[in-house]
């Protein structure tokens, strides 16, 4: 390093002075008399004892280059004959102390943080002394030869070391480019070492030999999150739980089966959820309707690779599309009061071969009661249209004077790949809030029943306590 540093010094200089001679002779013409305007300026700038001048770096690198590349012959002889060896003296030890050292375990996993320092006694005096440029190697598992790990030296000058006592001069260089293995693809044994060069003489420290581990990554928690029976384009995803001690990412591939086997993979952080969402990736068609799936997890941190066992699911039901029309409501009475019976119904026919096995719901939204489930039922659906009856009681008095909407709502789609249908009732329910008039039978009957209490207990509580 240091030899190379000198001669590049020496043929800037060289190059430096030959273009300055060049310079000075075009400016100048026989005799030594400017032969330009420009020239004339020079001599007399000269001449007052202030002229300067400043260099073209660029060029003069360009004047190198060139010279290497079209004439490396003439390039070699230049430089050899402007080398000039490093000094040296016979009083000159180049026998260092040397050693590697590790702050942390000589066994240790690829994330493990270490710091990695080299160790030096140099016996010769500061002023016979040179810099010396610290090179980290490393000979990693499957590979046949050691590989320099930084890429620029760490440099110890000749002023950069401690008495420590009998005149043993050491000091110490962190290499901070290697503080773990986690670059790593395949662990195993580990050997560093280090390089000293003082520019003529190249030492070598004892190996270090660490041992890297790897921990493997973990899949757990398998769930599928779909609805019970779910239909082949329902929201269906598979998730699983991701570990690695090691915090690596891992490369997760979810296998789906059923005579043919679908794929679809993602790069998980440690710690988090793998989801595959089938919707996103295709795994299902109409075809695979009424079919039963299985899969399972192929995984890797980079470095071990495992795979889960196979598991079931999702079983799909039978492709239905059903026909549905003329929603329809019919009060127990055209008065439409609250507390009357309603009939509602829906036409619904199955599109598909055989019979379908549908769940039907009915809602009412009023302002007092926004969206109420009302009634379910579970009907067998042919290829004939037929009505679903729904007979019910579905409002209370704070109902009164309020318009209101329903919805029917079914599990399977209907020709508009929708799942319910609804409809706003013509006419508000009635405002009137008793059953009965006050001048009836009923409310006669309720006022006597109430007079009578109240005196049977009058006569109780006077005998019981006034007597």
């Amino acid at each position: 390093m240091l030899k190379i540093k000198n001669v590049i010094a020496i043929i800037i200089i060289a190059v430096y002075i030959f273009s300055i001679a060049v310079v000075q002779g075009q400016e100048q013409g026989p005799g030594g008399a400017p032969t330009s305007e420009k020239g004339a300026q020079g001599a007399k700038a000269a001449a007052g004892g202030g002229g300067r001048r400043t260099v073209d770096f660029d060029n003069l690198i360009k004047t190198l280059q060139d010279a290497k590349n079209k004439k490396p012959a003439k390039f070699e002889e230049l430089q050899k004959l402007l080398y000039i060896k490093p000094f040296t003296t016979e009083e000159y030890d180049a026998n260092l102390t040397m050693g590697l050292g590790i702050i942390g375990n000589t066994t240790l996993n690829r994330n493990d943080n270490i710091k990695i320092y080299a160790y030096l006694e140099n016996p010769n005096p500061i002023e016979i002394r040179r810099a010396e440029y610290l090179f980290l190697e490393a000979l990693e598992p499957g590979e046949k030869s050691f590989r320099q790990v930084n890429s620029v030296p760490q440099i110890i000058q000749v002023n950069e070391y401690e008495d420590s006592g009998n005149n043993v001069n050491s000091t110490t260089r962190i290499f901070p480019e290697l503080t773990s293995f986690s670059y790593l693809k395949r662990p195993g044994q580990v050997l560093l070492r280090f390089k000293a060069s003082d520019g003529v003489y190249e030492l070598y420290s004892e190996n270090k030999t660490l041992n890297i581990t790897n921990n493997p990554p973990n899949l757990s928690g398998f769930m599928i999150d779909a609805p019970s029976r779910p239909r082949y384009n329902d929201p269906i995803a598979y998730v699983a739980n991701v570990t690695d001690v090691d915090g690596d990412m891992v490369n997760i591939t979810l296998h789906v089966l059923n005579g043919e086997e679908k794929n679809a993979t993602l790069l998980v952080k440690a710690g988090d959820k793998a989801v595959f969402k089938a919707n996103e990736y295709g795994f299902f068609t109409k075809d695979d309707a009424g079919k039963n799936f299985t899969y399972y997890y192929t995984y890797d941190d980079g470095v071990d690779a495992n795979k889960t066992e196979r598991l079931a699911g999702p079983n799909l039901r039978k492709s239905v599309t059903l026909s549905v029309a003329k929603p329809l409501v019919v009060p127990e009475d055209e008065n439409q009061y609250w507390w009357q019976n309603y009939n509602f119904s829906v036409n619904m026919k199955n599109m598909e071969e055989g019979i379908a096995r549908v769940s039907v719901s009915l809602f009412t939204d009023t302002e007092a009661h926004p969206w109420k489930i009302v009634d379910t039922k579970d009907v067998d659906v042919g290829q004939e249209m037929n009505p679903v009856y729904f007979n019910v009681k579905p409002f209370d008095v704070l109902d009164v004077g309020k318009n209101f909407s329903f919805k029917i709502k079914y599990s399977e789609f209907d020709q508009d790949q929708k799942d319910f249908v609804q409809m706003i009732s013509p006419k508000a329910i009635n405002q009137k809030l008793l059953k009965y008039d006050i001048a009836s039978l009923p409310i006669a009957l309720n006022l006597f029943a109430i007079l009578s209490i109240a005196i049977l207990l009058g006569i109780f509580f006077e005998r019981r306590f006034y007597r």
